[in-house]
């Protein structure tokens, strides 16, 4: 039985007054989808693996067949945990491992150090092997080694004499790369965090540069826009409704460029709506306003916001007492996402990659008007503004933040509204909605005071 294992000492006890008994032989079946899963769970460090490897094995053997499907089962549970952690550190040290040059009378070779969260190297080396299959290497950890030599692949104890060295030209020439590739416009501290856990910088060559490229940031993508803008619009005196025109006031902030942003295939949508449909108001507005993606009469018209959601948004930006042209109002997604039914074209949600192609021209939007506020209307705009898939009754409830500095208040989209069940909970939701108006509005006054 698993309980009467002892994993805490050896595996012979010397001190035993008769030795182990012949073990009685039988065939056993054990399901593939096990067979992976134990082995990617014997490489965590975790002291207790073993005990709960031999439980889960000894129960799917002795009659609960279908455990493995069981994903309430504690046992599970935890095995599936701790092979996702493997996972994890596998894929981080196939991310973050470097190499670095070593030149000797016999040719060169590249040596890498890497100290991986489990003991994953006998798992990894032969990615190495395949995507560095022409050069001879050596990657040394904590827990051992492994040797490539363009033909076979040796893993080796530790190996204290191993050591990693100094900088050299190809690591200068990676960090060029590194900082010509870094995109300020698309800075989230957190989510660099959690791809690029801070354990893993020490032996990272290009974080020490990223303290310096955070902080210059915000002044390196403001230019990018400056640039672009000079490029794109210098016969224009401003835009419209995401319509360049001759003439128009100078204090237009709609971005980004109309003929730019029609030329967007970042996704499917650009191709299929009939035009783009940037955003409009006033530069530096206080307010900005996020919604979802046009709607068939914004795509016809190429202005945000006109058809029966953005006719109740400005009734509701009345009863908060907000003049509508004083903000700026746009969308998370440029292009109208839908499905045809007969002549007539039905509202789609946009899936996550559409959301994140179209990120870039929000981001755009948000630097050229610096608004102290950003309304997001709906869980699509939340999704863009945060990278946070939070529901809009939750989001409501919390202090939010843009990468910008702008405070996030959530709220629900008009169209919510206009879809309630009842007249009660289309009243209750509209409600919420002017609040949320009046509450973004004075948090901007407050910011800017």
């Amino acid at each position: 039985m698993p309980s009467d294992v002892d994993w805490t000492g050896g595996l012979f006890n010397e001190d035993a007054d008769q030795a182990p008994t012949e073990p009685t032989r039988a065939s056993i079946r054990v399901p593939p989808a096990l067979v992976d899963l134990l082995e990617r769970v014997a490489c965590h460090r975790d002291a207790s693996r073993h005990a709960l490897m031999y439980r889960l094995l000894w129960r799917v053997t002795h009659g609960e067949h279908g455990l493995l499907d069981d994903a309430a089962d504690d046992d599970v549970v935890r095995l599936a945990r701790m092979a996702k952690a493997v996972d994890r550190a596998a894929h981080k040290m196939t991310a973050f491992l470097r190499f670095r040059e070593v030149r000797a009378r016999d040719g060169v070779s590249y040596v890498g150090w890497f100290e991986p969260e489990h003991r994953v190297l006998a798992r990894t080396a032969p990615f190495f092997a395949r995507r560095f299959g022409t050069m001879v290497w050596t990657i040394a950890t904590p827990d051992g080694g492994a040797h490539w030599d363009r033909r076979s692949l040796t893993l080796f104890d530790v190996d204290p004499s191993i050591a990693l060295p100094a900088e050299d030209a190809t690591e200068a020439l990676w960090l060029a790369y590194y900082e010509s590739i870094f995109n300020p416009a698309r800075l989230n501290l957190d989510m660099m965090r959690k791809e690029m856990p801070v354990a893993y910088w020490k032996n990272l060559p290009e974080a020490r540069r990223i303290p310096a490229l955070v902080a210059e940031a915000n002044a390196r993508a403001a230019r990018m826009i400056d640039t672009t803008l000079d490029r794109d619009i210098a016969p224009y005196s401003g835009m419209t409704c995401g319509r360049l025109v001759r003439d128009a006031p100078a204090a237009s902030a709609d971005l980004p460029v109309k003929t730019t942003l029609d030329a967007c295939r970042r996704c499917p949508l650009g191709a299929r709506a009939t035009q783009a449909v940037a955003g409009s108001g006033p530069l530096h507005a206080p307010v900005m306003l996020v919604g979802e993606q046009p709607g068939d009469e914004e795509d016809l018209s190429g202005k945000p916001f006109v058809g029966p959601a953005g006719r109740l948004l400005r009734r509701a930006l009345g009863d908060a007492g907000v003049e509508a042209e004083s903000l700026y109002i746009t969308n998370a997604v440029k292009h109208f996402s839908y499905e045809p039914r007969g002549k007539r074209r039905i509202h789609k949600t946009p899936a996550q990659r559409e959301i994140e192609a179209c990120r870039h021209w929000l981001e755009a939007e948000i630097l050229r008007v610096q608004p102290a506020a950003i309304v997001a209307l709906g869980g699509t705009a939340i999704y863009a503004l945060l990278d946070d898939k939070l529901k809009v009754g939750e989001a409501r409830s919390r202090e939010l933040v843009h990468g910008s500095g702008a405070r996030v208040i959530a709220t629900y989209h008009p169209a919510a509204v206009l879809r309630a069940v009842d007249e009660t909970a289309s009243a209750k939701l509209y409600a919420a909605l002017v609040e949320d108006l009046r509450s973004a509005v004075a948090l901007a006054s407050d910011a800017n005071a």
